[in-house]
Formats: structure tokens, C-alpha cells, sequence
């Protein structure tokens, strides 16, 4: 238990880090880049997001979950990875001034040949950070991740400010990707896996197309809505619904990407131990919440001014837009936990069919609003995220672990009213000024201070898990400081 909690920590907070400085970078390049040519990035990701997906196909999910993984199925493995790397490598390419046609998006040719280079790449780096990830190795894993962020924002800011545009993202990814591998290589220097071999192909394969599948899916159900909504509405709409979704997005990604980056290696291992999984993830469930809910919550409240300090005037629009797509999110309480168990378990095929399922009601309801505005795209977040929540948790209900909604309810309580404690204080501050467009930055630094103790201060009276992890975050890194400051005795 210990070495998962210090995991998601380690991971949490490599997220935390990745996350501030992503942000910081953004509202420098939202100042540089407009709308209009940042949406032909927001494509060009798409893209490359499918092309990722069908590549790992679940060969670095098998590497983590394996019962026993010896090194004929971790060379199986990287050769699928390699194989389908050189086969859809070309096909990238040689698509991308069809794809840009198609999108409407002149740019996206080139933006996609640039960044077939750290396509090619990623056939080295996903073996290595999975057997990482494998080890629990997540301080390794933060370092590798920080110096790739920082190296991307460098070279991003500096190519923008240079004038290259939308390419500037595209650079940025190509000097990322090179940083990322060297120090994969450093730290994980097995070269002995990079030896084609087939011996333990059918071990590999059998996993990997139910839970490859799973992920093409997913990915596919991402993409398709991006291109539904790039062929109603112009680049310039599909760069402003993408940063209201980044912003809105922000405390559920940093924190569920450093939780799920921890929870396939913590529940496979469980699972290989025999643990109490229902434990595990009510616990999960209270805990993430009770992050999440906070600041989703102080999202809405202080979008406006959000907005103008990280993306500038020329984002206003995006105002409506993430108070609409944060109070959907404020449903999710998270199926991001779900496939993890399900993988972990060996559940392959049902994390396939709810992907399935899933992308069934995603795609229908972002096409149908996607002719209605931007607006309606925005509002159909809370359809989409009740019915995958509802349908996520009853497949790990009945597959995996068992318990009822009353339990979730329970674990969620807390984390409900420390989330109402957190958002009054600045919903005043707001009511006091005269809306949120008229906070201005000290109303919201007050706002967000009030926030903050308001938040701590429940959690404590509530007895909030989280004040107990916290307590324990606090007493090791005490333990530390009187460690390093404590005078040693002279050797005699």
C-alpha cells in the first residue's frame, strides 16, 4: 500500500509540475498564435493521437499487467510495437495532404510530416516507459516528463515568437521526443529487449487485440469528434472549444493523469497479491473527488478571469464555454478508475465492449450538436459524461469488484461538502464585484486565497481522508529537513 500511495504521489505531482508549466507556456503561445491557427493543431493532434493508439495497441498495457513477464514476451512485445510503427509511419504521410484537404486545414500536411519523426521515435519509448511504469520507477518517470515539458515549452515559445506558427507546436514535439528517449535509454538501458523476436507472439497478441482494441476505440471516439466538429465549424471555432475544454479539463487531467499513470501497475499488482479491490477504489473515489470537485468548482465561478490572465482578450469567447463543459465534468467521480481495474483484472473483453458502447452514444450526440453551435457541443458534455459514468461503474460492478451506489454515495460526501465549503467564499467575492467579468486580478487572487484555507479547513473538520494523506505528505518531508539540518557527531 505504501509503495502505491507514494505512486500516485510521485506521479500526481510530476503531473502537478508538467501541468504549471504547460499552462504558464500556454498563456505565453495563446498570445502569439491565434485561434485560427491553433485549431490546425488541435487536428494535427487528433491525428496523431489515432496514429499512437493504433501503434502501442496495448503491447505497453501488456507489459505492466503481466503475471510473469519474462524476455521473450517483452521482445514480442517491442516487435509489435516496431512493425506497426513502420507500417503506419508511411501511411501518415503519405495521407496528410489528403487529410488536410479533407479538414479543410492547408497546414496540416506539413505539420504532420514534421511530427512523423517523434512518431517514429515513440517505437523506443513506449517498451521503456512501460517497463518503468512496471517497477513503480515513477520518480524516474517525473524527471523524464518534466525535462521533456520543459524542453517542448522552450522550443515552443521560441519558434512562436521566431513566427512559425502553428508549426511551432510541431518542432516543439520533435525536440520533446528526442530529450524523452535519451533519458528513457539513460535510465532504462535495456537494450536487450530491442531484438525482433516472435517466440511468445500468441501470449502477446491474444491480450493485445482486446485491449489494443479498447484503445482504438477510445482514441477513435476522440478523434472522429474532433473531425465532426472541424467539419461544422471553421479552425477558429475548433481552437476555442479545444482551450475551454483545456481549461475546464485542468484539475481532472492533472490529477487522474497522475493517478491512472499509477493505477494499471497498482491494481495489477493487487490483483497478482490477491488484494481487497473494493477498498482500493472507494478509497480512490473519496480521494480524487475531493481534489477534483474544489476546483472544478472554483473553475466556474472564476472563468472570466481565468481566461484573461492565461489566454489573453483574444479568448473571451471561451467563458461560457468552460463554466458549461467544468459543470459537466462535475458528474464524473471517475470512470478513469474503471478501465484500469478492468485491464488489471484481465477483463480485456469487457473494457472493449464498454469502449464500444461508449463510443455509441459519444459520437451520435457530438455530430447532432456539432449543427447546433459551439454552445451545444459544449452542453453536450453532461449527457455524455452522466451516461459513461453510470455505464463504466456498472461494468466494474458486475465484472470486477462488488458494490452498490450507496456506497459511492458515501464516498463522495465528504467530497461534496468540502466542495460547497471551497466555492462560497469566492461566490461572495464574485457577488461582491459585480459578476465574474468584473473580478478583477486581486478580487481573483483573494478569491482563490479564501479558496484555498476554506478547503483545507474542511477537509480537516471533515475528516477527509485527504487531510490525513496530507498530514502524512508533511511529516516525511519534516522528517527530512530535521534529517538534513540535524548536526552529525564527529568521528573520533
Amino acid at each position: 500500500m505504501d509503495k502505491i500511495r507514494t505512486a500516485v504521489i510521485v506521479a500526481t505531482a510530476d503531473k502537478y509540475v508538467s501541468t504549471a508549466i504547460t499552462l504558464v507556456t500556454t498563456a505565453i503561445v495563446a498570445r502569439l498564435i491565434n485561434p485560427a491557427e491553433f485549431g490546425v493543431t488541435v487536428l494535427g493532434a487528433a491525428v496523431l493521437l489515432m496514429a499512437n493508439t493504433l501503434r502501442d495497441v496495448g503491447s505497453s498495457a501488456y507489459i505492466i499487467q503481466a503475471k510473469e513477464l519474462t524476455l521473450a514476451k517483452l521482445r514480442a512485445a517491442f516487435t509489435l510495437n516496431l512493425f506497426l510503427t513502420l507500417a503506419i509511419l508511411p501511411c501518415m504521410v503519405l495521407s496528410a495532404p489528403a487529410l488536410a484537404r479533407l479538414l479543410n486545414s492547408p497546414g496540416l500536411d506539413l505539420y504532420l510530416k514534421i511530427c512523423a519523426v517523434p512518431f517514429a521515435v515513440g517505437a523506443i519509448v513506449y517498451p521503456l516507459h512501460a517497463l518503468l511504469a512496471r517497477d513503480f520507477a515513477f520518480g524516474k518517470l517525473a524527471v523524464i516528463n518534466i525535462a521533456s515539458t520543459v524542453f517542448n515549452s522552450a522550443v515552443l515559445i521560441g519558434t512562436a515568437i521566431a513566427g512559425a506558427s502553428y508549426l511551432s507546436f510541431a518542432y516543439a514535439q520533435v525536440v520533446s521526443a528526442l530529450v524523452g528517449t535519451l533519458l528513457l535509454l539513460y535510465f532504462r538501458p535495456s537494450f536487450e529487449i530491442f531484438r525482433p523476436s516472435f517466440s511468445a507472439w500468441k501470449d502477446v497478441l491474444s491480450f493485445s487485440l482486446f485491449s489494443g482494441g479498447t484503445g482504438i476505440v477510445q482514441r477513435a471516439t476522440e478523434v472522429l469528434s474532433v473531425m465532426a466538429v472541424g467539419n461544422f465549424m471553421p479552425p477558429a471555432m475548433v481552437g476555442l472549444l479545444n482551450r475551454a475544454s483545456m481549461i475546464a479539463q485542468f484539475p481532472e487531467r492533472t490529477v487522474m493523469a497522475g493517478v491512472s499513470a499509477a493505477a494499471l501497475p497498482a491494481f495489477s499488482e493487487a490483483a497478482r497479491e490477491k488484494s481487497d479491490l473494493r477498498k482500493y477504489y472507494l478509497a480512490a473515489v473519496e480521494r480524487i473527488s475531493g481534489l477534483i470537485w474544489p476546483c472544478l468548482g472554483l473553475i466556474i465561478v472564476l472563468a472570466a478571469p481565468l481566461i484573461r490572465l492565461f489566454l489573453g482578450n483574444d479568448w473571451l469567447e471561451t467563458i461560457p464555454l468552460v463554466q458549461i463543459i467544468a459543470g459537466g465534468l462535475l458528474l464524473n467521480f471517475p470512470p478513469g478508475l474503471n478501465y484500469p481495474i478492468l485491464i488489471a483484472q484481465g477483463a480485456v473483453r469487457r473494457a472493449f465492449l464498454l469502449a464500444i458502447l461508449q463510443a455509441c452514444i459519444v459520437l451520435p450526440t457530438i455530430v447532432i450538436s456539432a449543427q447546433y453551435g459551439i454552445h451545444a457541443v459544449a452542453w453536450a458534455t453532461w449527457p455524455i459524461v452522466a451516461i459513461n459514468v453510470v455505464l463504466s461503474t456498472w461494468f466494474v460492478q458486475a465484472y470486477v469488484i462488488r458494490f452498490t451506489w450507496l456506497d459511492i454515495g458515501r464516498a463522495l460526501s465528504r467530497s461534496a461538502v468540502a466542495t460547497a465549503a471551497t466555492v462560497a467564499g469566492p461566490l461572495a467575492i464574485v457577488h461582491y464585484s459585480g459578476g465574474s467579468a468584473n473580478v478583477g486580478l486581486a478580487e481573483g487572487l483573494l478569491a482563490v486565497g479564501v479558496a484555498g484555507v476554506s478547503w483545507i479547513a474542511s477537509l480537516y473538520l471533515l475528516k477527509h481522508p485527504l487531510h490525513m494523506e496530507f498530514a502524512r505528505i508533511l511529516r516525511a518531508i519534516a522528517r527530512r529537513i530535521t534529517g538534513i539540518l540535524r548536526p552529525r557527531g564527529r568521528r573520533v
